[in-house]
């Protein structure tokens, strides 16, 4: 159904990448489906082998895809800012026991010659009483500097969204920013502060693992001389954390 809808509205050799049912896990009223489709006509950037991909919510059989997660597309890079790239698209929880469902998505426009791209997160909240999705939040980062836009899927700040984004001047670390679904259902600033983890610094923890005890610390929620919070995903070899200058630190 979405291959023959959107094939009737200009797209070539349409191909699915992605298909999520949303039916069951958000308790929709409607049938309905996440569907990521390539484009495999259209114009594409020499250093690209594919085409852009379009991002559909479908009810029923009528797919919207429409989801515009870059706000602006500029004229002299258009690729940059159109979706080429799906990272992520899945279905998360803001709390435990799968309770308050969002979609998630992750995507990036297409390859700078220096391997960047723009980095659009999204998530999305369903709203029964009008059986439609919205957009509770979203956040465009790049990619070479150890940017990351990360949702928080277990510990004391699960459903929350943390944000690392290197500073422009010395010393270099990085802005962390924490997110929170408000009484609305938008997502909402309640941290910012100058992180200490330094650009570059050597350690292999990602930067959101890192600020991990400072972030904590600032709600209350650790104390030096408490356990130091073990990431979800340990890099490989990483056998001791400890903390130096304010950071937690991976050692090899």
């Amino acid at each position: 159904m979405v291959i023959s809808a959107l094939s009737h509205q200009g797209v070539t050799k349409p191909k699915v990448v992605s298909h999520i049912d949303l039916t069951e896990p958000f308790g929709t009223v409607a049938q309905w489906t996440f569907v990521a489709i390539q484009d495999g006509g259209q114009p594409i950037p020499d250093f690209e082998d594919h085409g852009p991909i379009l991002l559909c919510l479908v009810k029923a059989a009528s797919p919207d895809c429409a989801q515009h997660l870059y706000q602006q597309v500029r004229s002299e890079m258009p690729w940059f800012d159109t979706p080429y790239h799906l990272f992520d698209g899945s279905v998360v929880y803001a709390n435990q026991n799968k309770s308050s469902p969002l979609l998630f998505l992750k995507v990036c426009g297409a390859v700078s010659g220096d391997g960047d791209c723009e980095i659009a997160t999204a998530l999305y909240t369903y709203d029964k009483r009008n059986d439609r999705f919205i957009r509770v939040f979203l956040n465009l980062t790049g990619r070479n500097n150890n940017q990351a836009t990360r949702f928080v899927e277990s510990g004391p700040l699960q459903g929350d969204v943390i944000v690392a984004n290197p500073t422009e001047n010395a010393p270099y670390t990085y802005w962390i920013e924490v997110y929170r679904a408000e009484d609305s259902g938008q997502y909402g600033r309640i941290l910012r502060y100058r992180g200490h983890t330094g650009y570059s610094d050597g350690n292999p923890l990602a930067v959101a693992d890192s600020e991990m005890p400072e972030i904590l610390h600032r709600f209350g929620l650790w104390q030096p001389g408490d356990p130091l919070p073990v990431p979800a995903h340990l890099p490989q070899g990483c056998i001791n954390l400890s903390m130096r200058h304010g950071e937690e630190w991976c050692k090899r």
